[in-house]
């Protein structure tokens, strides 16, 4: 990798010797709004004397300076030679020439040291740095000019940034005479052959005008210097002698310099020495006051003064100085010869053309780009004119027309217009707007013009309205007969009047009523000009004349329609200003619309006068409402439509663009059409209103075909012209990308017709198109303003139109398609050319202008993220240079803040995307050491100065540092952190605290998030002591609690910034709107906080709990106000975090508090227009589950008790379930309604709400089981023909189905644990979904989902018929009958395995609850009953063998669930059975008229087997539950072992199941007995059967478990014989085994009878 190193000519050695005020300049210059102040000023101090010097600083070659430079050691060979070369040709002394060498090397030059001595050894190349080196050294004398002339300019001006400092900058420097300075420079260069031009130069240089250049540059210090010589004038008044010397000056070869600025700036400077300001106050007030002139009071001056204005030669250049000298001395005049000399010196400046010369000079392009110098030009000239028609009447000034055009020219600048209304209109300038509005309109020219100027700000507007409403002569031409016939002469002051009614314009509307009185102005060979006294409007005199053109049925070529034209065009002009400050003119014009629309269509396309018509009602269009304007354009075919094909549309405009404006090099229309353009997507109501901006990019994609991609190729008559178009395109474009865009993040689907044609049309047309084109080559105009010979004010329109071309490129590249082959257009390389990406880069040194620089860097970092281009190597060998200057830039003291602020924001996109880049600009030489040219240098210094730095910078700054973090460039982050407390100078911002009482910046949270970002970066990955001391620290001063607290306060008014802050364009690159950096600074938080209270368990549960309530708070105030996209997802980061919280930390001292803030955050989400299931409610209700479910039942109740919200929780949740929502809302709706009506029973009041929506609630577990039943057969099918891709997405919707099913059963199980909850199922019909939803099929049995469902189902029936009894009998038992096959199945699948063991044993807890209802059961579904015995008979053998086979490997939960079936199955044939004290009471009544459960069969049947339950399987049942209780609880031995608690909780378990099931056999076999033996219809041998066998049977049983119970005896025989030991006195004498004791007495009666 090439390795950074700064040359031996770097700005390290230029910090002791000569600055570069080119750096200092643009700074100054810049449109930068935050500087670092203090660097600034401290650079104006250091070079106070220089800038002061100007021009004198630089000194003529000398021999000491040239022995001084060769005894120099650091530079010889090549390198001596080019300076001296360089000394010559520049005419400079030799140590400056060496200083501006390596200040140009070190600043501006572009390329490695290697390259510049390779340049050293050609002629070719040493000519190319040689005039790049004498551009240098100009732009260097230049810029110390500019300089003075900007703190001159500002020093007053306090809303500059600094303006203080500028101010104490003049103070100082007044100590010198400023003014004697500047006359000195100009003196200096005046002398002739100033730079000493030799042919040595000329042939250093050959190929190359030398004169030229020098002349040139000449030219435009002089320029400078007198600039800077009014802005100070204008500040500092003349004395006597300090005017006189300035007019010797400015008199000797100025005023007669073929320089327009040169000569007009002469003048100029030299009426602002007149002082008319002091005349025009007092001539006519106080003549007195008039001798404290200083020139009056001062006669040796003055007359001087007067001896240079009589010796001035009589041309146009002087006129006007005469005049203001005639004005100046008839003023001070005192005799009658004074005041006849200076009539004479008046009439010598009324030969010379009067002041209709200065129009010129005022018009010049490079005075109106000259803000402040064109401003002191017009208040100048508007004092001189207002003085001299004070005192002279306005005829004496020369030509009417000429002076109009000066003073309209004046009167555009804003303060003088406002200025022009508040003076008299019979004194000054006023005269002549009375005099032009006396002469129209058949003079209308200087009316037009005036007004035209006078409409400029709304103030002015409105009292011009009301000047052309009130109009009351009207002067026009007539034909000598209609005069003479019509007219008849008075005596009185008017000398005419007429008789009759007289039409005043042919054809109009305008008529003199009888008695009208006028004035005979001028007679002609066939007309008069007449002067009527007839009041009328400036509006309705248009309105007159349009509706006379609209009515034209002759030729639109014909010499008056032209002439009538023009003079409406003229009048546009003006309703077109007004309308534009001064909106409420709109409503005088309801008919002008109408009738220009009229016009158009008749108008010829190739005509001057005709087009210039049409470009004005253009700009009138485009400031009227939209609605009007455009409909009327459409209306005349002007404009393509959406309805249009736009491939085939020509139109009106297309007309005038192939037959007027291409062929004459002019394009008014265009123009015109651009700004409609413009201003339309500049109007807030215009971009919210989708068919009007669709309509806006239809006709911009127009534009962008048929006259962006042609620029390249037209002739212009104004090169301007082709730069305003450019700028004007651009701009649309660019604004249309960020609608676009916006529209794209805000995903706004009413947009969607205009996204389609931004999207199908306009990106491709930018990504390979021939407006793609266009713009890469506009972006190559700057290169060539270094070699051509271009007027500054032209730079800067260049300049400004790449910057517009550069930010278009920004957001093409940002908006485009990955595919769209724009990324590869920039770095392939055409011909002989370099890529356009190596050009954008050499822009990133660009002297010119500040914002090419700054967008040039900016396109850079867009191109940098996209991964489809390698940076390095698309800038080939420029990558090092590139690199080497960024750096320098960064380390200046002086450089653009915003430059910096680039530069490191290119950085850091190069860190995400651009390896090499990145390896170049951090330069670690190895691990831990940084190299002598890394840019993480100055970013170590800007932290540490980062309080004192502009924020903007300081963003920037942490914004690299968060992404070397993000991306883990470890080297990087080695170094960073072996520096001297890094992480105090990082994290200093955490500590400051935020005034939130004003306005806060986006930057102050973005610092702090790219901060919190570091930290919780570096702890997760690499955690370290001085990362935990910094943790430590911010938690001891309570940082963790304030910063949460901040996003509390704030989140519930975040606002853009740039809706309450006024910041210039620039800033808005860099700052994201408020929302934004708000949300970063969220993310960052909740990062920090996950990382150092969850992952690292902080274990101070107090803040936990603290910052646990203010995240709700935080929460709830967020979804209080979700207005934009950026604070729904700050919603859901706070609802994230609140879940991860108090999933980990639901223990908090305060729960009531907390489920109350969740609830309302929930009541406040549910209501908004936004959906914000996802993003607030899901992770909330989790949040809510998680504390519910963390808390005892106890402490549940008592803290929903003390939320005092569970009833709006509860009609919250109701709503949710209730309401289409996603499955997983829903089911988070259901378990946290469960845990609510589990905690709190259903006594409470708002039960009856949940009562309401169990009708729904049934509904929707029928449509969601149904749903997903039918999704499992689908997904099971494609898995079989896999189908994987499409089997994924459908898993994942089943899974959803499932999960939403799975939780509307437990919540209906939950319900039936309370009658008004069965209840109300019942009613809603829940039999329907309990015997009918499918559960299981042969596809499905596999299902584990389906199984909990299925098992749910079950579960609802059994807790129905527990909770409802008798009420729910015939429900139960119809669903037992409908899915009894299903239980059959089961049953017989138990044989084989144990599978379906948790449904089996569900089903005999079902059969254990109804055989209370047997006479139901009996009557409903005697067939369902009938197989109860077939169930029985299978189901006891089968678990009897299970039991007798259990191995130790068996889980305990098989074991535990065979047991409770075998409990249940026992515990029904007890119910089924006659009761035993019945029996022995001998109530057979009833008993006997049933038939027998068990069969006389005493021998234990085949597996397999089916058929009634018998003696023989009850008894071998009881063999094996009693061989399971010895496994569970076996005999004591010798050497006992303590069992493992859980093993003994399941062994108790089980041992009582196993006691219940052989207590409930033995019951059953003692009823069935007794029942038997008492009926008198069995026979005496059976009965004699069943005594012998049974009680054998039983005795070797129940001896066996008074074995087990005594520990000591062997394992329980089973064979048939009676122990010899076994008595009845000594047998099951325990307490726990009483009833076995009653079986055993049973026994032996039975046996002993």
């Amino acid at each position: 990798m090439t390795r950074l190193y700064l040359n031996s000519f770097s700005v390290k050695l230029l910090l002791h010797r000569m600055d570069c005020i080119q750096s200092l300049w643009r700074v100054l210059n810049g449109n930068t709004a935050i500087r670092e102040e203090e660097s600034i000023l401290a650079e104006l101090r250091r070079n106070r004397d220089r800038i002061l010097s100007g021009v004198s600083f630089f000194k003529p070659p000398s021999s000491a300076s040239k022995t001084k430079l060769e005894n120099n050691k650091t530079i010889k060979g090549n390198k001596l030679d080019f300076v001296k070369k360089a000394s010559i040709l520049l005419n400079l002394d030799e140590v400056q020439c060496l200083e501006i060498f390596q200040m140009y090397l070190a600043v501006e030059y572009k390329d490695t040291p290697a390259s510049f001595n390779n340049a050293l050894q050609n002629v070719l190349s040493q000519q190319n740095l040689l005039i790049r080196l004498l551009h240098f050294y100009f732009a260097e004398r230049l810029s110390s000019l500019n300089c003075l002339s900007h703190v001159l300019s500002h020093y007053k001006n306090e809303d500059h940034p600094l303006f203080s400092g500028l101010k104490q900058e003049i103070e100082e420097m007044n100590k010198s005479d400023i003014r004697q300075s500047i006359l000195d420079q100009v003196k200096q260069i005046l002398v002739p052959d100033y730079f000493h031009i030799t042919a040595e130069d000329e042939n250093m240089l050959s190929g190359h005008s030398i004169k030229t250049i020098f002349s040139s540059q000449l030219k435009n210090e002089v320029v400078v210097i007198l600039r800077t010589l009014l802005i100070y004038n204008h500040h500092f008044p003349h004395s006597a002698d300090s005017y006189l010397n300035q007019c010797r000056l400015l008199f000797g070869q100025l005023l007669s310099s073929s320089d327009v600025m040169a000569a007009g700036l002469s003048v100029i400077l030299t009426f602002d020495g007149l002082g008319m300001e002091h005349i025009f106050e007092h001539f006519e007030k106080d003549r007195e006051s008039l001798e404290s002139h200083y020139l009056g009071s001062d006669n040796a001056a003055y007359e001087k003064v007067n001896d240079l204005f009589s010796s001035l030669p009589c041309n146009s250049t002087n006129a006007p100085l005469f005049i203001s000298w005639a004005v100046l001395r008839y003023a001070l005049a005192t005799t009658n010869k004074e005041q006849a000399h200076s009539r004479y010196l008046g009439q010598q400046g009324l030969k010379g053309g009067g002041v209709g010369s200065l129009l010129a000079f005022l018009q010049s392009p490079a005075l109106q780009s000259c803000s402040v110098t064109l401003q002191l030009s017009r208040i100048t000239v508007y004092k001189v004119l207002a003085t001299t028609l004070t005192i002279f009447h306005e005829d004496t000034l020369g030509d009417a027309t000429s002076l109009a055009q000066v003073i309209s020219e004046v009167l555009k600048e804003d303060v003088l217009s406002l200025e022009f209304w508040d003076a008299c209109a019979e004194k000054g300038v006023g005269v002549v707007l009375s005099s032009a509005a006396s002469t129209f309109p058949h003079s209308y020219k200087p009316l037009t013009s005036i007004c035209y100027s006078l409409a400029k700000n709304t103030a002015s507007c409105e009292r011009l309205v009301q000047f052309a409403s009130s109009l009351s002569l009207f002067t026009a031409e007539v034909q000598k007969s209609v005069f003479n016939s019509t007219v008849v002469e008075t005596d009185e002051d008017w000398l005419y009047t007429n008789p009759a009614p007289l039409a005043l314009t042919p054809g109009g509307e305008f008529i003199a009523k009888p008695n009208t009185q006028c004035n005979l102005r001028e007679t002609r060979p066939t007309t008069v000009i007449v002067q009527w006294l007839y009041d009328y409007s400036l509006f309705s005199y248009l309105d007159n004349e349009l509706a006379f053109l609209s009515k034209w049925s002759g030729t639109t070529t014909d010499q008056h329609f032209c002439w009538r034209l023009t003079r409406s065009t003229e009048i546009l002009k003006i309703v077109y200003k007004l309308t534009k400050h001064y909106p409420d003119v709109f409503e005088v014009l309801t008919k002008t619309i109408d009738l220009i629309t009229a016009i158009i269509p008749k108008l010829r396309t190739d005509t001057h006068t005709h087009v210039e018509f049409t470009a004005v009602a253009l700009k009138l269009i485009s400031v009227i409402p939209h609605k009007t304007g455009w409909n009327a354009l459409y209306k005349i075919n002007f404009l393509p439509r959406s309805d249009n094909t736009l491939a085939a549309w020509e139109g009106l405009y297309t007309e005038i663009l192939n037959y007027y404006e291409r062929p004459n090099t002019l394009f008014p229309v265009t123009i015109a059409l651009l700004k409609l353009l413009k201003r339309a997507c500049e109007d807030a109501e215009f971009v919210k209103n989708d068919q009007y901006l669709t309509e806006g990019v239809l006709i911009l994609l127009y534009v962008l075909r048929d006259v962006f991609c042609g620029i390249q190729k037209w002739r212009f008559e104004n090169a301007l012209v082709k730069l305003k178009m450019c700028k004007s395109i651009l701009v649309v474009i660019a604004k249309v990308m960020k609608i676009y865009n916006e529209a794209q993040e805000e995903r706004q689907e009413c947009k969607a017709p205009l996204m389609t044609l931004i999207e199908e049309h306009m990106l491709p047309a930018l990504h390979t198109g021939p407006a793609h084109h266009t713009l890469l080559n506009i972006v190559s105009w700057c290169s060539a303003l270094d070699n051509l010979n271009v007027e500054e004010y032209v730079q800067r329109k260049v300049c400004s139109v790449v910057s517009h071309t550069l930010t278009v490129l920004s957001l093409v590249i940002k908006l485009s398609p990955a595919n769209s082959g724009l990324e590869q257009a920039l770095v392939v390389s055409t011909g002989e050319n370099s890529n356009i990406t190596s050009q954008i880069a050499s822009y990133t040194y660009q002297n010119k202008s500040v914002k090419v620089s700054l967008h040039a860097t900016r396109l850079l970092t867009d191109i940098s993220t996209t991964n489809a281009v390698s940076l390095y190597s698309a800038l080939g060998g420029s990558t090092v240079p590139l690199a080497l200057a960024f750096v320098n830039r960064l380390t200046s003291r002086s450089q653009d803040v915003y430059i910096k602020s680039s530069i490191l924001d290119f950085i850091s996109a190069a860190v995400e995307t651009q390896p090499s880049v990145t390896e170049l600009f951090m330069s670690i030489e190895k691990e831990g050491v940084l190299g002598e040219n890394s840019c993480l240098h100055p970013v170590l210094d800007y932290i540490t100065r980062s309080t004192t730095l502009p924020l903007v910078l300081v963003c920037s700054v942490y914004r690299l540092l968060y992404k070397i973090w993000h991306y883990r460039h470890t080297a990087a982050i080695a170094a960073l952190k072996n520096t001297e407390k890094f992480w105090e100078k990082l994290c200093k911002h955490c500590f400051e605290e935020i005034d939130l009482d004003k306005t806060i910046s986006s930057y102050q949270l973005l610092i702090r998030a790219y901060t919190f970002h570091i930290l919780a970066n570096d702890i997760f990955y690499n955690p370290s002591e001085d990362t935990s001391n910094m943790v430590t620290q911010l938690q001891e001063r309570d940082c963790f609690l304030y910063w949460t607290k901040v996003l509390k306060r704030i989140c519930s008014s975040v606002e853009d910034i740039s809706l309450n802050q006024n910041f210039l364009s620039e800033d808005l690159l860099f700052m994201l709107p408020l929302s934004e950096a708000y949300l970063s600074f969220v993310r960052a938080w909740r990062s920090f906080l996950v990382v150092t209270l969850v992952v690292r368990d902080n274990k101070d549960d107090k803040l936990k709990d603290q910052i646990t309530f203010h995240i709700a708070g935080a929460l709830y105030n967020q979804t209080a106000k979700l207005d934009k996209r950026v604070t729904l997802k700050a919603s859901a980061e706070f609802a994230s975090l609140l879940t991860i919280l108090l999933k980990r930390h639901n223990r908090s001292s305060d729960q009531p508090v907390l489920i109350r803030v969740c609830v309302q955050v929930l009541e406040t989400a549910t209501k908004s227009p936004h959906d914000l299931n996802q993003i607030v409610i899901i992770p909330v209700l989790a949040s809510l589950l998680n504390v519910l479910q963390g808390l005892d039942p106890q402490s549940k109740k008592q803290v929903l008790k003390d939320s005092g919200s569970t009833n709006e929780l509860v009609m919250l949740l109701c709503s949710q379930i209730t309401s289409v929502n996603p499955n997983q809302l829903v089911a988070l709706s259901c378990a946290t309604l469960s845990q609510v009506i589990e905690t709190t029973g259903s006594e409470q009041t708002w039960f009856s709400t949940i009562k309401t929506i169990i009708p729904g609630l049934v509904r929707l577990a029928e449509e969601n089981i149904l749903s997903a039943t039918h999704e499992l057969c689908n997904l099971s099918e494609e898995q079989s023909t896999k189908k994987h891709s499409r089997a994924e997405h459908n898993s994942k919707v089943k899974r959803n189905t499932m999960k939403v099913s799975e939780a509307l059963l437990s919540l209906m199980l939950c319900l039936t644990n309370y009658k008004e909850g069965a209840a109300a199922l019942q009613w809603s019909n829940i039999q329907r979904l309990l015997c009918f939803a499918q559960f299981y099929s042969e596809k499905l049995d596999n299902s584990v989902q389906l199984q909990r469902l299925w098992f749910l189902v079950i579960q609802i029936a059994i807790n129905m018929l527990q909770t409802l009894e008798m009420k729910f009998a015939e429900d139960a038992i119809l669903f037992a009958s409908i899915r009894h096959d299903r239980f059959m199945s089961v049953i017989g699948s138990i044989r084989t395995d144990f599978s379906h063991v948790n449904e089996a044993e569900l089903f005999s807890r079902l059969l254990y609850s109804l055989a209370s209802y047997l006479d139901t059961w009996h009557l409903k579904a005697a067939h369902c009953l009938s197989d109860v015995g077939t169930i029985l008979g299978t189901t006891v053998p089968i678990i009897t063998h299970y039991l007798m086979t259990t191995e130790s490997t068996t889980k305990d939960d098989e074991i535990s669930k065979v047991l409770a079936m075998l409990s249940n199955l026992t515990a029904m044939l007890r119910i089924m059975t006659p009761g035993i004290l019945d029996l022995l009471k001998e109530k057979l009544s009833v008993q006997c008229s049933k038939a027998p459960l068990l069969a006389l069969s005493f021998t234990t049947p085949p597996l397999g087997s089916e058929g009634p339950p018998s003696y023989g399987i009850l008894t071998g049942c009881m063999r094996g539950c009693l061989i399971l209780l010895q496994k569970v609880d076996p005999c004591r031995t010798n050497t006992p072992t303590k069992p493992d608690s859980e093993t003994k909780s399941v062994g108790t378990s089980q041992k009582s199941q196993i006691m219940f099931a052989l207590e409930n056999i033995l019951y059953v076999l003692i009823s069935q007995a007794q029942q038997i033996i008492m009926d008198n219809n069995i026979s005496p041998s059976e009965i004699y059967h069943l005594r012998r066998e049974l009680g054998m049977e039983l005795k070797s049983i129940l001896e066996g478990v008074n074995r087990h119970h005594r520990r000591g005896g062997s394992s329980p025989r089973l064979d048939r014989t009676l122990s010899s030991s076994s008595s009845a006195g000594t047998v099951l004498e325990h307490p726990q085994l009483g009833f076995f004791k009653l079986g055993y007495n049973f026994v032996n009666n039975l046996l002993q009878t």
